[in-house]
């Protein structure tokens, strides 16, 4: 009986057709590509720009009184390739009522350091957020609003979101 150690059976790595071709003594296997960072360094920032989808909608345009505003917010690449946008905090899109970030009148203690919010190509985003008609006055005090219009605005975390096309607003309005 022969033993595997003394055959030749452990050398024949060639012929195992999932282990990768060594061209030169090189194990590491075939490059790949890191396409968001490709695209981002040869797409123009105005294509880019052009190509990322903002969308904000509630579930319905009237409301009682009292009754949780439900905010669905959309980005979505429309470029066939990934993309990815700077933004000037790790915070990458905000959401506000009447202008109070996070319906909120205290401003939240973020990072000042650039991030990037990056996407695959036709890629979705879709996040969920509840509004329950208050604003935020204090740490622990929030204030209910009065009934009337009120605009929700959403948007990248950019200086330029504005004349880039990267906002939506919706309006809605409340009722007693």
């Amino acid at each position: 009986m022969r033993r595997i150690y003394d055959s030749r059976a452990l050398e024949r790595a060639d012929d195992d057709p999932f282990t990768p071709e060594r061209e030169g003594g090189d194990a590491r296997g075939p490059r790949t590509i890191d396409w968001t960072a490709f695209s981002h360094a040869f797409t123009p920032l105005a294509l880019r720009h052009r190509g990322l989808s903002v969308a904000v909608s509630t579930d319905k345009r009237r409301y009682e009184r009292g009754d949780p505003v439900e905010i669905t917010v959309e980005f979505r690449n429309r470029l066939p390739f990934p993309i990815r946008i700077r933004t000037e905090s790790p915070n990458r899109w905000y959401w506000a009522i009447d202008g109070l970030r996070n319906a909120s009148r205290i401003p939240r203690a973020v990072p000042d350091r650039p991030a990037a919010f990056s996407f695959a190509r036709s890629e979705r985003k879709r996040f969920r957020r509840e509004w329950p008609q208050r604003i935020r006055v204090a740490d622990d005090e929030w204030e209910p609003v009065d009934p009337g219009r009120y605009t929700i605005d959403v948007g990248i975390t950019r200086p330029d979101a504005d004349d880039r096309g990267l906002v939506d607003r919706t309006e809605i309005e409340i009722v007693d």
